[in-house]
């Protein structure tokens, strides 16, 4: 046990030395969302605030605000390897995360190596809640021989934290399995569970172990967890634990080290995130005949549109006709027919049709099923009856149903849907043609990001890649992609940095100032914003019913995600954090590129608000 209390020792001091809290996993659920403003919305951040300050303290604690429908719930646990102040500061770190990641919704959870905090609308103390669990592996690796070891230590862990006898209700071990070759082990409950309970969680936890020879594996549920990695060479076992095989040292460690246990487990994981109920588990992408329950013939996707009836037709992009159709039961969806001049050939079809179905995110449209049949390839998608948000966007009748609330909810939820395509889908996914006529709008006017042709898929740890055939809309590109064909998560930030300011002024980018022919729009707002006049920028539909706040907080983030040098751009979960969290101290933005914003234009008159302007086109074609 001598190099675990090393490690121990090691990892108390990287804690004591203010380290950020390791980011696991989050749980946003979809029984309801609260408004901006509301009542709930008070109450929830009074509780986080009050769970922030307990933290200094207390390594768990639960609390309650509000009343009636308003009342929520809410609770932390943090591992008491750590002094308070870090305990605090995951708390605080949880705290904005939470909302940023999980903005509106009445119930959520996030994990920390550090932490963890949960809140509801209803009451969920001293409850086994096992309804939802994610898995995140690392792997492969060949241990499957062990598999039996492995559940009994478990097990044997599970009956000592529900004993009664831990005060936090966790349990950690050592299991040296051959000559060097280790197992660590780790499993906790929130300690509001009684005994009976906390056994319930975890035995549901263990029955979840996928037992498949993998190196590591972190089970999370509400209530409990449970954590394992397998170590080559980092331990070695008594001589008397190698003549016999596996030496199963059980027992409830010390705090110190079960919580040294689990920064290791968490440490070796990475982050490699597997499967999430209720969606399926995340795998390599299957090749497209092998998706046997997602294929629709082609005679009734016929049928269902009338023979792609002209009256059924949604709209057309660059790589074909989007057309309505009704299933027998009466279900609309919408169906993309590519032509056969699209340019995108079987790649890309076997790209969007695997890589959507794989999707699950309220924010991202969902793909019901493909038709793949001699010269016809089709996509069925679930049907989003306010079409896409460049429709409403730059309509001036349109336009004012647009209001900044919706507005707001569209920047937030488009940003969402892109924080689940770069950081929580495995592979991990760069759109490449973010704009507003990939943005659809449902009923709600939610947003829901759609067309993945020209996704990038990025497997491990790759964060960017390049490519000779540069495909996207102009005005919407990063530089570096249009110019040197070099992607990242940091080419959609710059595309999602462009939408925000069409959002927010109505005006297309490729349309300049109106009152001034030399400049683009995202040159048009930097240099309101260098002015101090930045609310100038603001769509006249919106009148002033708009929070000053807000729309100043959000020209700011697109600032700073259209600049030139990608590594300035924030991060996805940073724009997240930055919209929801005030007051926060921004960074102050430098220039936007020129390139490759200066197209031909053409000149086109209108009228607003009884001034004669002129607005600027470019001539050049969507891809």
């Amino acid at each position: 046990m001598y190099i675990l209390l090393f490690l121990s020792i090691t990892l108390i001091k990287s804690a004591n030395a203010g380290d950020p809290a390791t980011y696991l996993e989050s749980y946003c659920a979809d029984n309801g969302n609260y408004d901006q403003g509301s009542e709930f919305e008070k109450n929830l951040n009074l509780l986080l605030s009050n769970l922030t300050s307990k933290a200094r303290t207390n390594d768990f604690y639960n609390f309650t605000t509000g009343k009636g429908t308003n009342k929520v719930y809410g609770l932390f646990l943090c591992n008491n390897i750590y002094i308070n102040e870090n305990c605090q500061d995951c708390i605080l770190t949880a705290k904005d995360e939470v909302k940023s990641r999980c903005s509106s919704s009445v119930e959520a959870i996030i994990w920390y190596t550090e932490c963890m905090v949960r809140y509801a609308k209803r009451d969920i103390f001293s409850v086994s809640d096992i309804s939802m669990f994610y898995i995140l592996q690392r792997g492969p690796a060949n241990y499957s021989q062990f598999n039996q070891g492995l559940k009994d230590t478990f097990i044997s862990l599970s009956n000592q934290a529900s004993s009664g006898n831990s005060s936090l209700m966790s349990a950690a071990t050592v299991v040296y399995v051959t000559k060097g070759i280790s197992l660590n082990c780790f499993v906790d409950c929130t300690p509001d569970l009684n005994p009976s309970n906390c056994d319930k969680c975890l035995q549901t936890a263990v029955g979840r172990l996928q037992m498949n020879g993998i190196q590591s594996e972190i089970i999370l549920q509400p209530s409990c967890r449970l954590m394992f990695t397998f170590n080559d060479g980092e331990f070695l076992p008594p001589t008397t634990a190698a003549s016999k095989g596996l030496y199963i040292a059980l027992g409830v460690v010390s705090s110190v080290t079960a919580a040294s246990l689990l920064l290791i487990i968490a440490i070796c994981l990475k982050r490699k995130k597997v499967a999430r109920k209720p969606t399926v588990a995340v795998a390599a992408l299957e090749e497209i005949e092998t998706m046997e329950n997602l294929h629709f013939e082609f005679s009734a996707i016929k049928i269902a549109t009338d023979n792609f009836s002209a009256d059924n037709k949604l709209g057309q992009g660059g790589f074909g006709v989007v057309y309505m159709g009704l299933l027998a039961d009466g279900q609309a969806f919408a169906v993309k027919r590519l032509s056969n001049g699209s340019g995108q050939g079987i790649r890309e079809f076997k790209t969007e049709a695997c890589l959507t179905a794989k999707l699950q995110h309220k924010n991202l449209v969902k793909l019901f099923g493909f038709c793949l049949e001699k010269d016809e390839m089709l996509l069925v998608y679930e049907f989003v009856p306010n079409k896409s948000l460049d429709r409403y966007l730059f309509d001036p009748k349109r336009s004012a149903l647009l209001t900044w609330k919706t507005r707001y909810k569209i920047i937030v939820g488009i940003a969402k849907g892109l924080l689940y395509l770069h950081d929580d889908s495995r592979p991990k996914i760069i759109h490449r043609d973010l704009k507003p006529s990939n943005i659809l709008l449902d009923g709600d006017l939610s947003p829901k990001i759609a067309d993945f042709g020209m996704a990038k898929l990025f497997g491990g740890d790759q964060t960017q890649g390049n490519t000779s055939r540069v495909a996207g809309t102009f005005g919407y590109m990063a530089p570096e992609y249009a110019i040197t064909g070099q992607f990242s998560v940091k080419s959609d930030i710059f595309s999602y940095g462009v939408i925000l300011l069409e959002i927010i002024s109505g005006l297309r980018n490729y349309s300049s100032n109106p009152y001034t022919e030399d400049e683009n729009l995202l040159n048009y707002a930097s240099r309101l914003w260098d002015e101090g006049n930045c609310l100038k920028l603001v769509d006249q539909a919106l009148g002033n019913d708009f929070s000053k706040d807000e729309v100043e907080r959000c020209i700011h983030v697109a600032l700073l995600c259209i600049q030139e040098d990608p590594a300035k751009r924030p991060t996805t979960a940073s724009v997240l954090l930055m919209l929801h969290t005030k007051p926060i101290s921004l960074p102050p933005p430098s220039r936007p590129p020129s390139f490759p914003y200066r197209p031909e234009r053409r000149i086109v008159s209108y009228e607003s608000q009884g001034l004669r302007a002129q607005e600027l086109i470019t001539e050049l074609s969507p891809r």
